[in-house]
């Protein structure tokens, strides 16, 4: 499998990583892409400014950040579009660390409400300044574990945070409530595992699909495993609980 666009993949010598930006939110059809490109530019800068210090993402370069990140997260913005609620549509991205997937799709996806979920202090302000330096109105940041949160959701994304049973199990255990899971993997077949070892554990009430993704310029194979509820969730009015800064 080749990088659509750039021969040899994402470490295609003498690739401009703002090229590189600008075509990729192009082959992905992102609304309004000239806003979006800005956006993305104004959190590449801040990322590089805060990763060598925090260690916050792996990545050589500007190039494979773009690439192996920001487009990575953005290659799924339909999906998680179409899975939220018209008009009113609520997100939580679990284990955000560096703010991927959910910024980059927070700046996609304007008119939904962000809550990044991430439960190391240090992590939690680049998000928070990101926040604000980006201008997305309706991105919070809360410093949680998983356990300790609480809320409505039309959607839970995650990335390399876990299989996806042990996921359901943990959510399970804290106090959210939620209609899909977009869950972003790697090979189908890996996935496909992930789905037997639900059915494994006999966790009932959710359906599971595999949707390919086809990120820009990426030489590896991409997919999302969707998980939606068979009933919907009762509503709740538990506020997501933030704790205060500490130590990271």
């Amino acid at each position: 499998m080749t990088a659509r666009g750039v021969p040899g993949g994402t470490g295609a010598p003498g690739a401009d990583p703002a090229a590189l930006l600008r075509d990729g939110l192009e082959q992905l059809g992102v609304p309004d892409p000239g806003r979006v490109l800005d956006l993305m530019e104004r959190y590449l800068d801040e990322l590089e400014r805060w990763n060598p210090r925090f260690g916050l993402v792996k990545a050589s370069d500007r190039g494979e950040l773009v690439v192996k990140h920001v487009l990575d997260s953005l290659s799924a913005w339909r999906a998680v579009r179409d899975a939220v609620a018209p008009g009113t549509g609520t997100v939580l991205d679990v284990g955000s660390g560096a703010g991927l997937p959910g910024i980059p799709l927070a700046a996609a996806l304007p008119k939904v409400s962000f809550t990044l979920l991430e439960r190391m202090a240090r992590r939690a302000s680049f998000l928070r300044t990101c926040g604000v330096l980006l201008g997305l109105p309706l991105l919070r940041v809360v410093q949680s574990d998983l356990s300790d949160a609480a809320g409505d959701f039309d959607v839970v994304t995650f990335r390399a945070v876990a299989p996806v049973d042990r996921f359901l199990s943990d959510l399970g255990a804290s106090r959210v409530r939620w209609r899909t899971i977009v869950a972003y993997k790697g090979r189908e077949d890996r996935a496909r595992e992930e789905i037997a070892a639900v059915g494994r554990s006999a966790l009932a009430g959710v359906r599971l699909s595999i949707e390919t993704l086809h990120p820009p310029f990426l030489a590896e194979e991409r997919c999302l495993l969707i998980v939606t509820r068979q009933e919907p969730p009762a509503k709740v009015s538990w506020p997501i609980v933030d704790k205060p800064d500490g130590p990271g």
